[in-house]
């Protein structure tokens, strides 16, 4: 096995990477499945490596379904119960699992290997709170609408699965303060599309003089954002991440 398939295999197969929920983990076997996503099968015995695609999820009969794994599979054949480790990319985030080899298939219609269906899945996490500020020409303007208190509207800084930051004023009525629940802050993502979220306030900057106005920088954390919001968000700190990527190594960045 090389060495950064170790490295990968070492991160994402421990415990803190575990997907507690089996419906989460379903959920993620389809997206491999549906988003046709690459996998690396990594064999123990041998520490062998191949690619493949997932060509069927079937939990109730308790099995997966590979494409014919590349480089050529049919030359070397584990035996049935050998346990591999599988992983890809499900929402661009790298996701795996443990299993155990059943049966390679080679007829005239059909070639592919059937391996166990996993007991457990396993997820990377951690750019669910990388924050990515907007891009110059991406709606940035937030709203936050507070319980018995003048609505505020501020620019966002940054943005992540796990929250926010934004630039206000400083209210005139109440101050803000850390621990405030906030239960509607407002903003809208490339596309056009508006979403409203509830949100804890962390943290609270002094105030500064920023381009002649009084401003104040907060930080916000999302409180019960729904998953098809929060997949929204990942996705779009997906595509400024590889955007900003891509100006640094023009040098534009």
């Amino acid at each position: 096995m090389s060495e950064s398939f170790q490295e990968i295999a070492d991160t994402l197969f421990s415990d803190r990477f575990r997907v507690s929920s089996a419906l989460q983990g379903e959920r993620l076997l389809a997206t491999l499945h549906g988003e046709r996503s690459f996998c690396t099968l990594i064999f123990k015995k041998g520490s062998r490596t191949f690619t493949s695609l997932m060509l069927e999820v079937a939990r109730q009969k308790g099995y997966l379904l590979m494409d014919a794994p590349h480089p050529d599979f049919g030359r070397w054949q584990p035996v049935k119960g050998e346990p591999l480790l599988v992983f890809g990319r499900a929402n661009n985030i790298a996701t795996g699992f443990e299993s155990t080899f059943s049966e390679y298939i080679h007829t005239p219609g059909e070639e592919g290997i059937r391996l166990a269906y996993p007991g457990q899945i396993y997820q990377l996490q951690r750019r669910q709170f990388f924050r990515v500020p907007p891009a110059p020409d991406d709606p940035d303007l937030v709203e936050l609408r507070r319980n018995g208190a003048e609505t505020i509207r501020g620019r966002l800084q940054n943005i992540s699965g796990g929250g926010l930051s934004v630039l206000v004023p400083p209210p005139a009525d109440y101050p803000f303060q850390a621990g405030e629940r906030i239960p509607q802050v407002m903003f809208t993502l490339r596309g056009g599309q508006t979403f409203g979220v509830a949100a804890e306030l962390r943290s609270v900057g002094p105030v500064q003089l920023l381009h002649h106005e009084h401003v104040c920088a907060l930080g916000l954390q999302f409180a019960g954002i729904t998953p098809m919001l929060s997949e929204q968000v990942l996705r779009y700190a997906q595509w400024r991440d590889r955007e900003m990527l891509s100006a640094t190594r023009r040098g534009f960045l």
